[in-house]
């Protein structure tokens, strides 16, 4: 393999970098991965990191600037991948995903159409891989729940949980792709009942994912419902698998 060509792990590193770690990577993840998707993602993650939103969101500039330097290198080690994917998965032993004959839009806006994983899957990835919504429709409905879902950190430090300094640390020493309340958790900064009311709080103010859907005219709010209790049943029976295992 080429020194050039970035490996599977450092793709899928760069892509919880930018994504968050909310989204489930995977091959079929880098496959359908368009520009437009890493561009989009970008966007939204520099407006967060930018170390000239240090003050206004009272971090560390230091942090912020550590941050946005990651941000920035996963976003052109993915921008370089998906501009040529051809290389990228030849390179790594991977099958390029079959492109049919028509214009390109076509193959950007893909649909699912194999089996559900066997797994328990997120809303919008139960859509997804139900056939229901594009790939371009469930990248837009995460970028537009990013962009209204306050972080955890800041509504700790509003409630007193947390200070600046804590906030710094934390954001400072956890793992890549780490959830900030995982990482204060298991660090002792906050306690269970603390994490599961900042997490309630953060639902609350992000409101419903599905509601990109019902006002783009893409489901119904019967379908939706429908869809969210398959979606349980979905997830009850492989989180019912997983813990046999």
């Amino acid at each position: 393999m080429s020194l050039s060509t970035p490996s599977v792990p450092e793709l899928f590193s760069a892509c919880t970098r930018l994504f968050g770690p909310d989204i489930h990577v995977s091959i079929d993840f880098l496959k359908y991965l368009e520009p437009s998707g890493v561009r989009t993602a970008y966007r939204e993650r520099v407006f967060e990191t930018h170390p000239d939103r240090a003050r206004i969101l009272g971090l560390d500039e230091r942090d912020l600037t550590d941050n946005f330097k990651k941000i920035n290198e996963a976003y052109e080690l993915l921008s370089s991948a998906v501009s040529d994917k051809h290389r990228l998965f030849t390179s790594n032993g991977i099958a390029t995903p079959e492109r049919k004959p028509g214009p390109e839009p076509e193959f950007r806006d893909r649909y699912y159409t194999g089996a559900l994983p066997r797994r328990p899957l997120p809303i919008g990835q139960f859509l997804y891989y139900s056939g229901l919504i594009s790939w371009r429709n469930l990248i837009n409905a995460i970028v537009l729940q990013r962009r209204n879902r306050p972080l955890i950190g800041r509504i700790a430090r509003s409630w007193n949980l947390l200070n600046d300094d804590e906030i710094s640390y934390i954001l400072k020493h956890r793992a890549a792709g780490e959830k900030f309340g995982e990482y204060a958790l298991r660090e002792g900064f906050l306690t269970k009942s603390d994490l599961a009311a900042l997490l309630g709080k953060q639902r609350l103010q992000t409101g419903f994912f599905c509601k990109y859907f019902i006002n783009g005219g893409i489901l119904t709010p019967v379908e939706v419902e429908t869809l969210v209790k398959a979606q349980r049943r979905h997830n009850a029976l492989w989180s019912g698998r997983f813990r046999e295992r």
